[in-house]
């Protein structure tokens, strides 16, 4: 086992409004928590792995493939490999996003 302090835990940038604290990354998954500025937007795009996230707080527009998604606290989503997909923040946001890195 590995703990990962609080302090250790690196903070990013990724998109304007939108900061990635990585939680945790193994060999074969990564966990990170996300904030978003209301209005914030993360643009279409895809990966090779599975994406699993839950929101913890907020609202947020989903869109993978061309099917629209509302989601709110409490509520969790999958993004198949290969899915391109994109979202809005409705209001500020947080969630919890974990990905199968292994081929």
């Amino acid at each position: 086992m590995l703990k990962i302090k609080k302090k250790d835990q690196p903070i990013y940038q990724v998109f304007n409004g939108v900061v990635r604290k990585t939680l945790a990354c193994g060999r074969d998954i990564l966990m990170a928590r996300f904030e978003y500025d209301k209005g914030s937007k993360v643009p279409p795009h895809k990966h090779s792995y599975e994406q699993v996230t839950t929101v913890l707080q907020g609202k947020q527009k989903i869109i993978i493939k061309d099917e629209e998604v509302i989601v709110e606290e409490g509520d969790s989503y999958v993004v198949p490999p290969n899915f391109q997909h994109e979202q809005i923040s409705l209001e500020a946001s947080v969630t919890i996003d974990a990905w199968s890195l292994a081929p």
